[in-house]
């Protein structure tokens, strides 16, 4: 399988041409540094992304609270996260940074507060 990808590791947005089959057939050729191959290998293999939504609050002039999760999870993994998330209602303080959901449905990633209820 033949591929281009954009780097979004560092400014430059190097474009890299990746060519494989697996995890232990991949060439790639247009990085220019070692975040950016590491970036291109996980792309072609195992797409990874931070995800974001919003959950219901119960707060006097909010009715809804930005959340993501702390690392990026597995692309398949996003629809289901955001199927789940519909459940989350928040009541109380809530500052940015706190754990809503820890092991965010086995992702390995906890969900956060993106800002302070």
């Amino acid at each position: 399988m033949k591929r281009t990808i954009i780097c979004t590791v560092c400014p430059q947005g190097c474009e890299i041409e990746a060519e494989f089959t697996n995890a232990s057939d991949i060439v790639l050729k247009g990085f220019s540094c070692p975040r950016g191959e590491r970036y291109a290998k996980d792309e072609c293999l195992a797409p990874k992304r931070v995800f974001t939504s919003s959950v219901r609050a119960e707060a006097p002039g909010r009715r809804m609270l930005p959340v993501r999760t702390k690392e990026p999870i597995a692309k398949e993994m996003l629809l289901p996260c955001a199927e789940a998330v519909r459940q989350i209602r928040l009541d109380g303080s809530v500052k940015a940074g706190d754990v809503i959901r820890k092991d965010f449905l086995g992702t390995g990633s906890d969900l956060i507060a993106s800002m302070t209820l």
